[in-house]
């Protein structure tokens, strides 16, 4: 357990060195809009991780650890990433319709569509987790968990191309890359293991 907390915290730490660097790329809600939204990526990405069960099962033998852990990961992600794009209306001046209105009439519009539509499926699964858990079956919930699977795909994407820190550090960029090759080969692999119980049963 330690060892994943400790996993964790080192994951999020290149995105704290950003703090030192704010006078780059201007005032501190914009700086700050862009780094929550790194560190709300990160979290829902461990979440995303330690709901793959082979992976919970290494964390604790204690269900109700990994639990906490779990739900933590969830609040502080989810708090994060919905600061980010309120924090970055703000920064541009835009309206409230800034959040939620898509916009694909350029790329750079696009990419902050995907973060839309990223936001969208966070908030579908933590409704469902938070408030409708008890009302709904347990496969239907687990199918609205899938939705993780695509939402962290659009927040990889979201980030690649307009992010300003991933332009201006080469080593944050080479770094989300990464994680981007690290999400798309555990769902190759949590597909090909569907498949292989598909075949089983």
């Amino acid at each position: 357990m330690i060892e994943t907390i400790s996993a964790i915290v080192i994951s999020i730490l290149p995105f704290l060195y950003l703090f030192t660097q704010i006078k780059i790329l201007g005032n501190f809600t914009y700086a700050f809009a862009n780094i929550a939204g790194f560190i709300g990526a990160i979290l829902l990405f461990w979440e995303f991780i330690l709901g793959i069960k082979p992976f919970a099962k290494r964390i604790s033998a204690n269900p109700a650890v990994f639990i906490k852990l779990h739900i933590f990961l969830g609040v502080w992600g989810m708090f994060f990433v919905l600061i980010h794009p309120i924090l970055e209306m703000f920064s541009y001046a835009e309206k409230l319709t800034f959040l939620y209105v898509p916009d694909l009439s350029s790329s750079f519009a696009t990419h902050i569509t995907l973060g839309r539509f990223a936001i969208l499926l966070v908030l579908l699964v933590w409704i469902t987790s938070t408030f409708l858990r008890q009302n709904i079956s347990y496969k239907k919930w687990i199918n609205i968990h899938y939705l993780s699977y695509p939402m962290m795909f659009f927040v990889f994407i979201h980030a690649l191309d307009i992010g300003s820190y991933l332009n201006t550090f080469v080593f944050i960029k080479i770094y989300w890359i990464i994680l981007l090759c690290l999400y798309l080969i555990l769902v190759v692999w949590r597909i090909i293991d569907a498949i292989k119980n598909s075949i089983k049963k």
